[in-house]
């Protein structure tokens, strides 16, 4: 889930930019909220899309047809799927930190403004409960990453083990790894379909709309 440097700079510019431009708290805690609605969804996607990637290797390992190639082109292909998705929620997450450390410094002038001292303590601590939101994704989104690094890497190091031996040979002496990649997934598919809704119930919690709390 490394983020390339580019495209980390290209990120971090565009949500000064939309921060610039947002002059409110709630706007600003509304573009945030779309950034994690985005995750959310590519949070899912990738989820079902280990199924395909296992799909395909299993099929690959386990019912190897006269011609595997096109077989390990799914599997590639399926590898670089998820490798993608990998990427975009690494960006968003990265935006989303971002965008939320601008609305909390938005959200603490603000607090400084407000005479009335009870209004101000309850906003302080509703702010304090959104906080809590953050560090809950932060804290699900390193398990995440913990548990789909490794998953990812045995992916990479069986399709260049095929790809350099893409033999009937080559398949049998990678099936016993290939076959315990499912046992694997599942501490990661756990992680992702919690971080899933996390990033739900922060982008809820961030919403204009009357639903949200």
């Amino acid at each position: 889930m490394k983020l390339n440097p580019l495209v980390s700079a290209s990120i971090v510019a565009a949500v000064l930019l939309m921060a610039g431009c947002a002059s409110t708290g709630y706007e600003k805690a509304g573009d945030t909220s779309c950034t994690i609605e985005k995750t959310a969804r590519n949070i899912h996607k990738g989820n079902g899309q280990i199924d395909s990637v296992l799909f395909s290797l299993s099929s690959l390992v386990n019912s190897p047809e006269a011609d595997i190639k096109s077989q390990f082109e799914k599997f590639n292909t399926s590898v670089s799927k998820l490798e993608k998705l990998s990427n975009d929620v690494n960006a968003q997450s990265v935006a989303m930190q971002t965008q939320g450390a601008d609305y909390f410094r938005t959200w603490d002038e603000e607090l400084a403004k407000i005479q009335n001292e009870d209004i101000r303590s309850r906003s302080t601590d509703r702010k304090n409960a959104v906080a809590a939101r953050f560090e809950k994704v932060r804290i699900s989104y390193a398990q995440a990453k913990a548990d789909f690094v490794p998953f990812m890497s045995d992916l990479k190091d069986i399709r260049t083990a095929l790809a350099t031996d893409l033999t009937a040979g080559g398949i049998a002496s990678i099936k016993s790894v290939a076959n315990k990649a499912d046992d694997n997934a599942a501490p990661l598919r756990k992680s992702l379909t919690n971080l899933e809704q996390d990033f739900k119930d922060l982008g809820v919690s961030l919403s204009s709309t009357t639903s949200a709390k």
